[in-house]
């Protein structure tokens, strides 16, 4: 576990992208490396947007044509935000009310953006969940199934 202080962001949509705030008394990097950090942050912050909400296109398609939405790509964009905390984490920084940010800038609902999130916690390898599975089956009791599906997983790659 990285126990390095990571210091809380928050991000703004303004006309041209988004604005990262970052409170004084959490102000941790040298002034001459704030300005480059910051510019990081932000990019990596629109690229984490841009790439969730290719994912969530592809999500509203498959619905919009009536098919079963694999468990998979749900997982997909979990491990989006979660790679996005790691990069952010790369640069000691945090989200400061990540569901709120992701709520927002994906147009999503909380209680399922926290069930996406659940199910990548608790499946950190993609090969885990069987192509075949929809997430219809994982999103009651999220944790459950997640954590079934990863042991079942580890019993079968461990013999």
């Amino acid at each position: 576990m990285n126990n390095k202080q990571l210091s809380f962001v928050s991000f703004e949509h303004t006309k041209d992208g988004f604005r990262l705030f970052l409170p004084l008394d959490d102000f941790v990097f040298d002034e001459q490396d704030y300005e480059v950090q910051f510019k990081k942050a932000v990019i990596i912050y629109e690229k984490s947007i841009k790439k969730m909400k290719m994912i969530l296109n592809e999500i509203d398609d498959i619905r919009q044509k009536h098919k079963t939405l694999p468990a998979q790509k749900v997982w997909d964009l979990g491990n989006k935000i979660f790679e996005l905390q790691n990069n952010l984490s790369d640069i000691s920084l945090q989200i400061d009310g990540l569901y709120h940010h992701l709520v927002r800038d994906l147009n999503v609902k909380r209680k399922w953006l926290e069930k996406v999130i659940i199910f990548r916690r608790y499946i950190p390898d993609r090969k885990a969940i069987p192509k075949s599975m929809n997430w219809g089956k994982c999103e009651k009791g999220t944790r459950r199934v997640a954590e079934e599906l990863y042991r079942k997983f580890n019993l079968d790659k461990n013999g």
